[in-house]
């Protein structure tokens, strides 16, 4: 049994199409087929998962090739850390049995966020010195 994922590239802007093929073969019986857009978050504490997009197939048989798109939306976007990451990812979900997963990047100019080098958050202290507490 074999399931996979092929995508056109695997860094994507918000915006921006995110088009592929999935295939399988090697499947008896298969009820349900779904192509899923998600996010997932790795690292220390609990781990949080959210389902973006569902695209269901129609029909599917024990092998198929079929091609999906979705639309990479405005957030979360992706980023790593010491202590969290969140993943993106695309997943066919073959009921019973099977799936295969691609993790891709969502963010602005297609490129994770590196929260080891923070310089991405400086902004300019929106206090001016004179009158903040504690001065």
């Amino acid at each position: 049994m074999n399931a996979t994922i092929t995508l056109s590239k695997t860094e994507f802007a918000p915006g921006e199409t995110i088009d592929g093929n999935i295939s399988w073969h090697g499947f008896q019986d298969v009820g349900t087929a779904e192509v899923r857009l998600f996010w997932q978050t790795q690292g220390k504490g609990s781990r949080d998962v959210g389902v973006v997009a569902v695209e269901t197939l129609d029909l599917p048989g024990p092998a198929e090739q079929r091609s999906f798109s979705f639309i990479a939306p405005s957030a979360p976007p992706s980023f790593s850390g010491q202590l969290i990451s969140l993943i993106w990812g695309v997943e066919l979900v073959l009921e019973p049995g099977g799936s295969a997963s691609q993790d891709i990047v969502i963010a602005p100019r297609g490129k994770e966020i590196p929260l080891d080098h923070p310089e991405w958050l400086e902004i300019s202290d929106p206090f001016p010195k004179k009158g903040r507490l504690g001065s």
